[in-house]
């Protein structure tokens, strides 16, 4: 009895003590959310924890060594760059088809022979501390890409729908052709089997060249007078695109608006002073192919056409920067200008504003001699006409301020390149490689005099023909 009455109390006080358990609140762990992976929008996708949306961060860190011909003894003969890239790329899929953001940004620091006055045109330029003579030290900050892709809408700042092969092969970038970045609003139609059509109308800003003033006592560009008024009609920007198999071919083209007016009036002529002329649209074309090759995986050939009037960055906006109105950089025949168009006087009260015009030829390889060993071959030539009658306005400017015709930069010119490269790349997304170029630039009508251009040379010598030879070094590593 004492044992059974024992019992029935302790099983009473268990079952009173679990009661008043019960009763009391419990904690139980939050569930763990885990990062998933989002195989459907490709390698490297996950979703963002709580919602729908698959995003891949990746991003670049890359070095450049480049050594390259001198002119005069300040000349820098080597240059370097340094740069870091970072990006984000985001996808929902939705009932109305595909909503994608993309963000990526490159900072850049580049001395030397890398330093290039398009910064501009691409980003912002910081300039360094303890730089040489010529300030050649700068750190650059550019939103490189940041658009929303919807449908067939692209709306933000993306390379222009004219491009198709923007020196894609090339370390320098020294071929013809266009390779620029810019805002834009564009649609694209897709009729499937790999055919499309873009519109686009994208920034006219980031693709002016440059106005050479001869009418306003400014010459050729220096002390310009009349230039390019304020932003106002955009470019037009249209292409006709087939991927396939085979390859890849796209036409495209661009109509660009060249509107000048006078914005000082301290030393321009009597005969032009307040004189807008009327607006001058100026255009390009652009026909490119890429046939992919049988003989190894990888294998590319690209060949590509481009003619311009009015509209030069079109043809010659690459990164090593041949397409400034301010010249190509070599030597003697640095000062040839580019330009849009040149504004000239043509009578005692009367002016007129002429277009540029440019035509080009680009080719461009790709061999994969093993699976971890390439090589690129490219090579480009581009011929430049100036119009007639702002050459001989500009002819008779430079005897009238008691030079002579060879002292007149604004003429007509060749340029050509030729280059190669090797990359190996011993894991995926590694690449060590060097690339050699050759450029040659000739002054058609007579040679061109440069006086001190190069420190070196004697007072007064003429220049026809120059060229210079240029290396670069590249270690670059994608994630």
């Amino acid at each position: 009895m004492r044992v059974s009455t024992l019992l029935l109390a302790s099983a009473a006080a268990f079952a009173t003590t679990a009661a008043s358990a019960a009763d009391l609140p419990s904690k139980k762990a939050a569930p763990v959310e885990y990062v998933r992976v989002c195989s459907t929008m490709g390698a490297g996708f996950f979703y963002i924890p709580g919602t729908d949306t698959c995003i891949k961060i990746g991003g670049r860190a890359r070095y450049e060594f480049q050594v390259g011909q001198t002119f005069a003894r300040n000349d820098a003969s080597t240059g370097s760059r340094t740069t870091g890239r970072i990006y984000l790329d985001t996808r929902t899929a939705t009932e109305y088809g595909l909503l994608r953001a993309y963000t990526r940004f490159d900072i850049s620091r580049r001395i030397g022979q890398i330093y290039s006055g398009s910064s501009a045109r691409m980003g912002i330029g910081f300039t360094g501390t303890s730089v040489d003579y010529r300030g050649q030290a700068q750190t650059e900050v550019a939103l490189d890409r940041a658009f929303v892709q919807f449908g067939g809408l692209t709306a933000g700042r993306t390379e222009s729908f004219f491009d198709f092969y923007a020196g894609d092969l090339e370390y320098i970038g020294t071929t013809a052709g266009s390779a620029l970045t810019t805002n834009m609003l564009a649609y694209t139609a897709s009729f499937g089997n790999g055919f499309s059509a873009t519109l686009s109308v994208e920034d006219p800003v980031e693709r002016r060249n440059g106005v050479a003033d001869l009418a306003g006592l400014g010459f050729v560009g220096l002390n310009p007078y009349y230039s390019y008024t304020g932003s106002g009609v955009p470019d037009l920007v249209g292409n006709l695109r087939v991927e396939q198999g085979w390859g890849s071919a796209q036409l495209s083209g661009a109509v660009h608006q060249v509107r000048i007016g006078q914005y000082a009036g301290v030393g321009t002529s009597a005969a032009t002073n307040g004189l807008s002329p009327d607006a001058k649209w100026g255009f390009a074309l652009n026909a490119g192919v890429t046939f992919n090759l049988p003989f190894t995986p990888g294998d590319t050939l690209t060949l590509q056409g481009t003619y311009e009037k009015g509209a030069a960055s079109y043809i010659a906006s690459n990164p090593f920067g041949i397409g400034t109105i301010f010249g190509a950089g070599f030597g003697g025949l640095g000062n040839l200008v580019l330009q849009d168009a040149t504004f000239y006087a043509t009578g005692p009260t009367s002016a007129k504003l002429d277009l540029t015009s440019a035509w080009g030829l680009t080719a461009a390889g790709l061999h994969y001699w093993t699976p971890t060993i390439r090589q690129a071959l490219f090579a480009s030539y581009v011929k430049v006409d100036q119009p007639g009658g702002a050459v001989a306005a500009a002819n008779a400017l430079a005897v009238g301020l008691g030079g002579t015709t060879v002292d007149n930069p604004l003429r007509d010119f060749s340029y050509w390149t030729i280059g190669t490269n090797v990359t190996w790349s011993p894991i995926k997304d590694l690449d060590i490689g060097a690339e050699v170029d050759y450029l040659r630039l000739k002054a058609n009508g007579g040679p061109l005099a440069v006086n001190g251009a190069i420190a070196t040379d004697p007072f007064g010598k003429l220049y026809s023909n120059e060229s210079i030879v240029v290396g670069r070094l590249k270690i670059q590593r994608d994630f």
